[in-house]
């Protein structure tokens, strides 16, 4: 249940085949190998390739011997796997009278591995995925420094490890959530990709559910291709939709740039042409006079003090409470529900942070938005102005923490947060937010790196008479006037 479907692994195996992989003389690994999910089948494409070239059945199994490799923290799993390799070749192995002695051995590859650097044709890989801790850190930062930044996930490092085992000309296959593509805080392991190699291939799985339990975000299946020498400019990739039953279907490229910034990558059709022109705009959030910031109240951590209605507030005769808006204040048709005369239970309406001058109060008329949405929404960009009766009357509000602040940071900001509101809400601009963001979180950081049209350019279209949707296509180059 927790391992890589077959479906996923087959899928996977068939596009490095298409790749120029080629299973019959090259040497493949898998640094997580669990419970043989890749090493299983592995094995009987070799044993395929092999006997259609003449090999008689002990000359496979001597390859299989030298051939593959696997590793894993958990002793158990190794021998689970070494067992499915026996399995897999039950019939040379009787026929023959010959056990072999597998390449698949407890360690922890993260730390383990260096002797096998520089030295492999292929590695598969499906890693685990978790945040790691201090302690964990600790001992790879040298070996790893130049792949994470903060706290990693455990996933992006055995993706870099991937690379480092690599010979030149080889290739690495890993199924990995998408938040590599587009998270801050992988940044640094998208440069050093881009520096260490061709991404070839990307495969966006079209449906989360089903997949692997308990897993909320996208799942990306990448096929790297280690570099001769660096390589420090953009460059394209293959995309493709892949089905739960691992069918792909392609898309088209995507072109990916190699600064730390996020990989746009289209997840239809229809996608391709939009991010094409939306990536050439240059404009962003920042253009139109705006920061992204989350709401700064932690509910279950927050110790201020907090009242449910207006009337709790004049009775402790506190001065500097300050409404608190919650995610589910935002509703789809764009207002801000706030009513200062009740709250669901623990959704408090005010808090003190002891001073509306408080960093964290915000005083300038914005805009909010739901910090976690899903792809199965009819939209990912769920966003309201704030009302302006809040700042007239209390002078300011705190967001929750599932709440998105964009805040002005000039006096007249290119469009007012009605508009901005709106402009969030176009079909286009959700488009392209999705086919930045792989996770369920709207980060401010994905936000500021949203690609949006000319904001004088849409201010012009708009006072000619087209309607923002009209107007944020022309003004994204994809129609003439």
């Amino acid at each position: 249940m927790f391992f890589t479907p077959v479906s996923i692994t087959r899928g996977l195996l068939e596009d490095l085949a298409d790749q120029g992989v080629d299973f019959g003389t090259q040497s493949f690994m898998d640094p997580a190998c669990g419970g043989a999910a890749f090493l299983a089948p592995i094995a009987l494409r070799m044993n395929a390739a092999l006997q259609a070239r003449g090999f008689t059945e002990r000359e496979v199994l001597a390859h299989v011997e030298a051939h593959l490799f696997g590793t894993d923290l958990d002793a158990a799993l190794c021998e689970l796997s070494k067992q499915f390799l026996r399995m897999s070749l039950h019939a040379e192995i009787e026929r023959t009278g010959y056990l072999p002695r597998f390449n698949v051995s407890r360690a922890n590859s993260l730390s383990d591995l260096n002797a096998m650097f520089g030295t492999l044709d292929v590695v598969v890989c499906n890693p685990p995925y978790r945040k790691m801790t201090a302690a964990e850190l600790e001992p790879l930062r040298t070996a790893y420094h130049d792949m994470f930044e903060a706290q990693p996930n455990l996933y992006g490092l055995f993706i870099g490890l991937a690379v480092k085992l690599l010979k030149v000309g080889g290739r690495a296959a890993v199924v990995t959530p998408t938040s590599f593509l587009s998270g801050q805080y992988f940044s640094k392991l998208r440069t050093f990709l881009m520096h260490n190699t061709h991404i070839e291939h990307i495969g966006m799985v079209s449906d989360r559910l089903g997949v692997f339990i308990d897993v909320e975000q996208e799942t990306a299946l990448t096929v790297l291709k280690r570099r001769a020498t660096p390589h420090d400019g953009e460059t394209t990739a293959k995309v493709s939709v892949v089905s739960t039953r691992g069918d792909y279907t392609d898309v088209g490229p995507s072109l990916l740039p190699n600064s730390g910034a996020t990989w746009p990558i289209p997840r239809a059709v229809d996608d391709v042409p939009l991010l094409r022109a939306a990536g050439q705009t240059g404009f962003h959030l920042a253009d139109y006079g705006y920061r992204a910031r989350i709401g700064a109240f932690v509910w279950n951590r927050d110790e201020r003090p907090t009242f449910q209605r207006a009337q709790e507030v004049k009775r402790a005769r506190c001065q500097t409470a300050v409404p608190l808006l919650w995610s589910g204040d935002i509703t789809l048709d764009g207002d801000v529900a706030f009513d200062e005369g009740k709250a669901k239970p623990d959704e408090y309406r005010f808090v003190d942070f002891g001073s509306r001058l408080h960093s964290s109060v915000i005083t300038r008329p914005s805009v909010i938005l739901q910090r976690v949405t899903s792809n199965t929404q009819a939209r990912r960009l769920v966003a309201a102005p704030v009302p302006q009766r809040l700042f007239d009357v209390f002078g300011g509000f705190v967001g929750e923490n599932h709440v998105v602040v964009l805040e002005p940071t000039v006096d007249v900001p290119a469009l007012t947060p009605t508009e901005l509101s709106k402009l969030l809400a176009v079909q286009a601009v959700d488009r392209c937010f999705r086919c930045i963001s792989g996770a369920t979180n709207v980060s401010a950081f994905e936000l500021g790196q949203l690609p949006l049209p000319d904001p004088n350019r849409l201010k012009q279209l708009l006072k000619t008479g087209y309607s923002l949707g009209e107007a944020v296509h022309r003004a994204y180059g994809l129609a003439n006037d």
